[in-house]
């Protein structure tokens, strides 16, 4: 099996252009693969708390919550522009970083300006919400709020693309990725009538054709930031459209309409969608799905396209569009539970799970590895997964969030059921930003960054900094697949939307105060 995703992985390689050795770099949002998934010897127990296996630590001036793009020695990553008080969290601009990814020195910043506010720092998104993309030779930034811009390694700037965003909606989702010269990029069809749509409740504005005011995935020249084309179906921007590999070899991207507060992309359903030479945007099939809130990103393989539809798991036959199967997630399950009490686990086979809002997952966080399809459950603390050809369904308890000592691990303490009821982060500046989820735990109503696989470790970090290294070949969801649980912070104090990026034996992650840099073997004093 392993042998069988490594081919495949070269072949997507060559296919997309990309150079041979890729893996050592991280060039994008989802990885030098486009799956969040690379092959590695990562590390899997550090403690910013405590300054173990950290490299560096980076102050940012801002908030942020884009992933870290990895290129040789140099690092790209996104904050906003600095507040100048609490009362004043509404932001447009952002700043593009440059960062030594040996040392975690700022070597040159830029700004990108933006033609709406948003929310600093909140719940589900902001104007920093897109990771970079390079191809070690430019890098391109992205501000949510209307703007991308090519520079070079330097930081000149090559161009600068403004636009005007729709304003409906706060999401986690809809990063861009990189195909050879195009960049894929969810926006809105016409750009002067977006500016017309206020709020996530309106409709579409009158006298105007509903379709100009969809978001569809484009195919945007990485040289020139013109448009090259656009698919016709539509992407609800809930949703990261995923490229991948047919079985005749032809690169296409899954993507999905659907979601909360009613999208205004209709049917919804979910869509595979060329990227073969001279069939950019062409639709290979298109299944409707009615009231369908698709996953955090539309995982998909030759054989099988995923789903998360009506608290079931959804398995779509890659080549025609066939829906296949829908997996009940809340009953038949195998769950294993922690007891505090006791401090004894225990599992129970063909059971039910309550979860009070009936979602399967976590705005929603989840990645198909070989088989299995995890997820994060979304009100109750439980790690979840769901095999892709039997439909055996599994979970395990997760503690709800990590209080790190600042002495050593075994003095650690972990609250389970209930996290920390005095959560409050603050940014650089001593200021409690954010707008929603900030006192919870990273379940329920609130977004989370793309679990990220290196060899087989699982990372998921979760709002608080608390970050879960989970063992994916384990057969059974016991408390061996548990490896480890780290902090990227003080407990209480921590808060990041942003996925874990890996290159060369590190980790990267970058919370609302920092950029951190992840390596074993090295101890950082705890003041740095």
């Amino acid at each position: 099996m392993r042998i069988y995703i490594q081919v495949a992985l070269t072949l997507l390689v060559i296919m997309t252009g990309l150079p041979q050795l890729a893996e050592e770099n991280w060039h994008q949002p989802a990885g030098p693969h486009g799956n969040w998934q690379v092959e590695g010897d990562p590390p899997t127990r550090w403690s910013v708390t405590r300054g173990e296996n950290i490299r560096w630590r980076t102050p940012m001036p801002e908030a942020g919550m884009s992933g870290v793009t990895v290129w040789g020695d140099r690092l790209f990553v996104t904050t906003h522009v600095p507040i100048q008080s609490e009362d004043h969290q509404k932001v447009s601009d952002i700043i593009g970083f440059c960062l030594d990814a040996d040392t975690g020195k700022i070597l040159w910043q830029v700004t990108l300006p933006g033609s709406i506010s948003i929310d600093i720092a909140g719940g589900f998104t902001d104007g920093t919400v897109f990771a970079p993309l390079t191809d070690g030779e430019h890098v391109w930034f992205f501000n949510r709020c209307g703007a991308m811009g090519c520079y070079d390694m330097s930081g000149e700037q090559v161009w600068l693309r403004e636009f005007r965003p729709r304003a409906r909606h706060n999401n986690r989702q809809a990063e861009p990725f990189l195909v050879g010269d195009t960049i894929l990029y969810v926006e809105t069809a016409n750009k002067e009538q977006a500016e017309k749509i206020k709020s996530r409740n309106d409709g579409p504005p009158k006298g105007i054709d509903p379709k100009q005011v969809w978001t569809y995935l484009h195919g945007i020249d990485k040289k020139t930031g013109k448009v090259l084309w656009r698919e016709d179906v539509g992407t609800t921007i809930h949703t990261t459209p995923v490229v991948g590999q047919m079985a005749d070899g032809k690169l296409a991207v899954s993507h999905a309409r659907g979601g909360g507060h009613k999208p205004l992309e209709t049917p919804y359903g979910h869509s595979l969608t060329s990227l073969a030479p001279g069939q950019e945007g062409k639709t290979i099939w298109s299944t409707e799905l009615k009231n369908y809130d698709p996953p955090f990103a539309c995982h998909w393989n030759q054989k099988y396209t995923f789903g998360f539809y009506d608290q079931k798991h959804l398995v779509i036959d890659t080549q025609t569009g066939e829906l296949l199967r829908e997996q009940p997630l809340y009953s038949g399950a195998t769950v294993t539970r922690y007891s505090p009490e006791t401090k004894r686990w225990s599992t129970q086979e063909d059971t039910t799970i309550k979860a009070r809002r009936g979602h399967a997952n976590t705005n929603q966080a989840n990645l198909v590895v070989g088989d299995w399809h995890w997820f994060l459950s979304h009100d109750v603390h439980y790690l979840g997964r769901v095999h892709v050809e039997s439909g055996a369904v599994q979970y395990i308890e997760l503690p709800a969030q990590l209080m790190a000592s600042t002495q050593s691990r075994d003095k650690d303490v972990l609250l389970w059921g209930k996290g920390n009821p005095r959560n409050l982060p603050r940014n650089l500046s001593g200021f409690a930003i954010g707008n929603k989820g900030h006192n919870g735990t990273g379940w329920g109503h609130i977004s989370a960054a793309s679990p990220t696989r290196v060899g087989k470790y699982l990372f998921l970090p979760v709002v608080t900094g608390t970050v879960y290294v989970i063992d994916t070949t384990v057969e059974s969801l016991s408390s061996q697949a548990i490896v480890a649980i780290n902090d990227l912070g003080p407990g209480g104090e921590t808060w990041t939307l942003a996925t874990l990026t890996y290159t060369k034996n590190r980790l990267y992650a970058h919370t609302m105060k920092e950029i951190i840099c992840i390596e074993a073997g090295h101890q950082l004093d705890k003041g740095q």
